[in-house]
């Protein structure tokens, strides 16, 4: 990629999709790419019955009962997204697609899904007719009195899609909705570059849904027509009588390339051009292709783009496999690529709907993913079902030629490049240059490999559960050096909901069992966590938290440095004074850099005076000090930032807090160096022992780990787990990527009213 236009460019580095065939599964659906495999869905005559479907209906000659379908396309995890079921119901299911697609393409791109305030992320998308309001919720009288005209519109227009995703998911930058029909997602893509590249947003979401009732599983064969006599679509191919409707949906989650780069985003491919444009009163109606507009878009997205046609090499059609669309788009691509250049490599012809029909608003959004996927595996994908190309093509007098089969994508001047087009009825064209996304690269430099905690959060117990199973089998194909982007991920690009699992991953042991999972209260969080530092523990114990946290070693190394600096030789027992002290002071800097901070502290002997100064009363030198022997006198104490409490929980005031002499007598008190939570004062909602380790006391059995480090981090997660806990220092994430991983696992339940006797009466 030149370096002049990668500041023009738009990484794609998140997409969702719910797709016949792949559901949610990128990979999945890749594989039905790859392959041919065709989603389309054929009814009997039960199911048609049952779906209100008349005998003249059924049994009508030019009646194809086909159509591309959703496993679920009645169940939404409305849960997670704070709806009543009797909300679920009312609302328009492409509106829920959008909703779960829009929640796992932020998944996917590594950042939550709720956002934080203060965020510029747009929303431009759109949706078909909702015929679900016209078949089902309408003539359902009793659902639509009880929920009122105002409830009906908000659950059902079109105009609330973009909106509603921005308000659920706490998106604060514009919120769009597009309607182009055909071409409404690709223009959506469209609009969402045009405000990245005029910095109106940051992140953009685009893409659309499209999603028909069971009243509308068939269609109607017309010669000429858009649908298929048999349902199939066989797109460039002398059979090609037409397509047959899909249901689907997908989201992109687009960002500035520059800024990706600099965030460390996965950039999974790059926008390098769009443009739109309509047809005018250029072809023979309305509804008809306009082979100028066509060519038009195509040309302008690779005048934006800087590229020659020479530069690609796959472009995705809108490919509809009718008997007048066909030739009349390959017509307009040959005006485009039909180069003089003598060593002109050719350009693959791409269509979806050879395996899945018309998503119709979705079409184009999809197409994208699609391509995306082929030029992460550097393979041309086939088209299905292609057995001889419709003459009217021209195809053996052009460079575009339809591929057969899979086979390996080659590179043109070193890079992949790809164009996707779409074109709506009524004249809205549109069309996406893509390149692979440029070689990965790290900023700043990456924390040293060593365990990871990952962390896990949901709205239920069960999707908890779950989620955690899912790391846990995603772990066998994370390689070591992976880990550390894996645990950033997890931990900053999730939402924090109630029910809540941790693991600690450790690269040279073998997977322990996972624990269960619990739910954080307000009242948990609220009430904090206490420390109690006990001085006790083996010295020699924090090896390999020495070794692989400089932070750490940093300030075990100053405390041995004040013992060289003091003059004379200390004996045994203020050298391990000294290191006691600094090891405290080093786990509980280490605790806060993990977002821990206690609500309460206790010491006894050394730890005493660990306590003291993690309250902010006494300074690391002037501590140190203390525990070498030198006098109390004219050294100052502050007011202490957190409570400080004695062993047996009575409160330290201020009086005494504020007595270097006070903390010096603490120093060799007589004391059991194993933990006792006070009797009285103090009520965290857990404990911390800190000694030469730390130790979690968070009412569950700890995981059996062995060293300290792994220790720390599973303290962090079981704290976390209660809801105790903050944000990580910005440090320990530096050079950190964010990657793909597990999503959510949705837990969607039936939300769908029955329909109506009334639907008999409906014409297809």
């Amino acid at each position: 990629m030149p370096d002049d236009l990668g500041q023009d460019r738009i990484a794609i580095i998140g997409m969702g999709i719910r797709l016949p065939g792949a559901g949610r599964d990128l990979d999945r659906f890749w594989h039905n790419i790859e392959h041919g495999v065709e989603a389309m869905s054929f009814f009997d005559r039960e199911q048609l019955r049952s779906w209100g479907y008349p005998d003249e209906v059924i049994d009508h000659p030019d009646f194809v009962p086909a159509r591309s379908v959703l496993d679920d396309y009645d169940c939404f995890d409305g849960r997670l997204f704070g709806y009543s079921p009797q909300d679920c119901v009312l609302m328009d299911p492409q509106q829920r697609v959008l909703l779960e697609c829009a929640w796992s393409a932020l998944e996917h791109a590594g950042h939550p899904p709720i956002a934080p305030d203060g965020n510029r992320i747009a929303v431009h998308v759109g949706t078909g007719l909702n015929v679900y309001l016209l078949d089902i919720l309408w003539p359902n009288a009793r659902a639509v009195k009880s929920a009122g005209g105002l409830q009906i519109l908000v659950s059902s227009d079109k105009d609330f899609a973009a909106t509603r995703i921005a308000y659920k998911l706490n998106l604060q930058g514009t919120a769009f909705s597009v309607q182009t029909a055909c071409s409404t997602s690709l223009v959506a893509v469209h609009l969402a570059v045009q405000s990245l590249l005029t910095h109106e947003a940051d992140i953009a979401l685009a893409g659309a849904a499209s999603v028909g009732p069971p009243t509308r599983r068939g269609h109607f064969h017309e010669p000429g027509g858009i649908f298929s006599p048999d349902g199939r679509c066989r797109t460039f191919d002398s059979q090609a009588q037409g397509t047959v409707d899909a249901d689907g949906g997908a989201i992109l989650v687009l960002k500035r390339l520059e800024d990706a780069i600099r965030d460390n985003d996965t950039v999974h491919a790059v926008i390098a051009g769009t443009a739109a444009v309509n047809d005018g009163a250029r072809k023979a109606g309305f509804t008809a292709p306009g082979p100028e507009g066509q060519a038009t878009a195509v040309r302008s997205a690779l005048a934006v783009a800087g590229l020659e046609p020479d530069a690609i090499g796959l472009v995705e059609a809108h490919g509809t496999g009718t008997v007048l669309g066909d030739p009349i788009e390959v017509s307009a691509l040959r005006t485009v690529f039909d180069t003089d250049r003598p060593d002109r490599q050719p350009v693959a012809l791409g269509a979806l709907k050879s395996i899945m029909g018309h998503l119709d608003t979705a079409a184009g959004v999809v197409g994208v993913v699609k391509t995306v996927l082929a030029l992460k595996n550097r393979t041309i994908p086939p088209v299905a079902r292609f057995t001889e190309a419709n003459p009217a093509l021209g195809l053996d007098k052009s460079v575009l030629y339809v591929p057969t089969e899979a086979h390996e994508w080659p590179a043109i001047d070193g890079v992949r490049r790809a164009g996707v087009s779409s074109f709506g009825i009524g004249g809205t064209n549109t069309h996406v240059v893509l390149e692979e996304a440029p070689p990965a690269r790290t900023n700043g430099p990456r924390r040293r490999e060593g365990s990871e905690l990952l962390l896990v959060s949901a709205k239920t117990e069960e999707a908890a559960t779950l989620s955690l199973a899912r790391i846990n089998e995603h772990l066998a194909g994370v390689p070591a050096a992976d880990l550390p982007d894996l645990g950033y991920t997890l931990r900053t690009g999730r939402a924090e909901l109630p029910w809540r699992g941790c693991l600690i991953r450790t690269p040279d042991e073998d997977f322990k069992p996972l624990r269960p999972v619990r739910r954080a209260t307000a009242s948990q969080a609220e009430r904090g966590v206490g420390y109690f530092l006990t001085g006790g523990g083996r010295l020699p114990g924090s090896t390999h938290t020495y070794n692989l946290d400089a932070h750490f070693r940093q300030i075990v190394d100053q405390g041995y440095a004040e013992l060289r600096t003091s003059g004379g030789e200390p004996d045994l027992e203020t050298r391990e004074l000294v290191g006691r002290f600094a090891l405290a002071q080093a786990w509980i800097d280490a605790l806060r850099r993990r977002g821990v901070r206690p609500s309460a502290l206790v010491g006894q002997g050394v730890g005493a005076l660990a306590a003291a100064c993690a309250a902010g009363v006494l300074g690391f030198t002037d501590a140190v000090g203390l525990a070498l022997g030198r006098p109390a006198d004219g050294l100052r104490c502050a007011e202490p930032a957190v409570p400080l409490y004695a062993p047996d929980g009575t409160p330290i005031g201020a009086g005494q807090a504020g007595d270097p002499g006070y903390w010096a007598a603490r120093l060799h008190e007589e004391h059991d160096r194993s933990f006792a939570p006070p009797a009285a004062g103090p009520d965290p909602a857990a404990w911390l022992e800190i000694a030469t380790q730390v130790l979690p006391h968070v009412g569950v059995e700890p995981p059996a780990l062995s060293n300290g480090y792994d220790q720390l981090l599973a303290s962090v997660g079981l704290l976390w787990e209660m809801g105790i806990g903050g944000p990580w220092d910005p440090a320990l994430d530096q050079g950190l990527r964010r990657v793909p991983a597990p999503g959510y696992p949705f837990a969607p339940t039936r939300h769908y009213l029955d329909i109506p006797p009334t639907a008999k009466e409906r014409h297809l």
